[in-house]
């Protein structure tokens, strides 16, 4: 058996070393279409397969039989013109995880091959939204941070009892939310620090939340909301005291402007009446008597 297994070895990779060093020695006389490569890579990995098909004891003949077709796969995309050049990082990735999707797929017991497959399949999906612009350069960093977060919740949803998933989880969607609040404008100055003792003081909330009995939660969930609030009151400061100086400003003049003055009652003018003969100098002096005076001299 282990004679067999070398001597399977030995034809793989001698053969190999063979096919590649004739072709290499064609392409020093003669340039070779795309085309040309394409067939001698297919052709190769088609021996190599009939190899693993001679003995499935032995897998590892897939491996060189995979990598030989997808350069082959690639080559022939890109000279269809189905792949430009914003995908092909996105096909190198995807090519490369699909390997360990494929061991996981045929033992589930090898879930540890579901770590590299998933980073390649993020970069790749990372690259590819990147390229084709549906992605903003704004919103990146919170794709991978989200990325990273996404195995830990799967971890807990899949097994409740490992809630420890839920820290790094939340720590990364906290920091990418903001990242992404920072890049729109949305937290600045104050809103920052106020938002990051929000974030640490929520958790000691849900604890209590789920177990009144554990009160000492509340002691440092409070005094971080307590902090956070306090910079959101100053960064509210900002804008609610301008804003209280320019209402009081109209108040001051509609008061001004609305206010009526006060009624004052004109003094009625005194009566001239004669007292005596027309020729007398005291015409010349009239006397000045009030209304009342003459109303009681009638």
């Amino acid at each position: 058996m282990m004679k067999q297994q070398s001597r399977n070895q030995a034809l793989v990779w001698g053969g190999l070393l063979i096919i590649f060093g004739v072709v290499g020695l064609v392409e020093s006389f003669t340039d070779l279409n795309p085309w040309a490569w394409v067939a001698i890579l297919a052709i190769t990995g088609l021996g190599i397969f009939g190899v693993f098909l001679w003995d499935r004891s032995e897998w590892w003949p897939l491996i060189p039989t995979y990598v030989l077709w997808a350069i082959a796969g690639l080559l022939a995309l890109v000279e269809l013109n189905v792949l430009r050049d914003q995908f092909l990082p996105t096909y190198v990735l995807c090519t490369i995880a699909i390997p360990f999707i494929v061991v996981y797929l045929r033992d589930r017991a090898q879930w540890w091959a579901l770590i590299p497959a998933y980073v390649l399949i993020a970069v790749a999906a990372l690259v590819l939204l990147s390229e084709t612009a549906f992605l903003p350069d704004a919103f990146e960093a919170t794709f991978v941070l989200t990325a990273i977060a996404l195995p830990f919740l799967v971890v807990y949803l899949r097994d409740r009892a490992q809630w420890w998933a839920l820290i790094p989880a939340y720590v990364l969607l906290s920091i990418g939310v903001m990242i992404l609040l920072e890049e729109l404008r949305i937290l600045s100055d104050f809103l920052v620090p106020a938002y990051v003792m929000f974030v640490i003081a929520i958790p000691f909330f849900v604890v209590y939340i789920r177990n009144p009995k554990q009160w000492w939660p509340l002691i440092p969930g409070g005094i971080m909301a307590a902090i956070g609030l306090s910079f959101l009151m100053v960064e509210a400061f900002q804008y609610v005291f301008p804003a209280l100086v320019i209402l009081v400003g109209f108040w001051i003049l509609i008061r001004s402007f609305a206010r009526k003055g006060p009624v004052i009652d004109e003094p009625s003018p005194p009566v001239v009446v004669d007292e005596g003969d027309p020729q007398s100098d005291e015409l010349s002096h009239p006397a000045l008597v009030d209304e009342g005076d003459l109303q009681s001299d009638e």
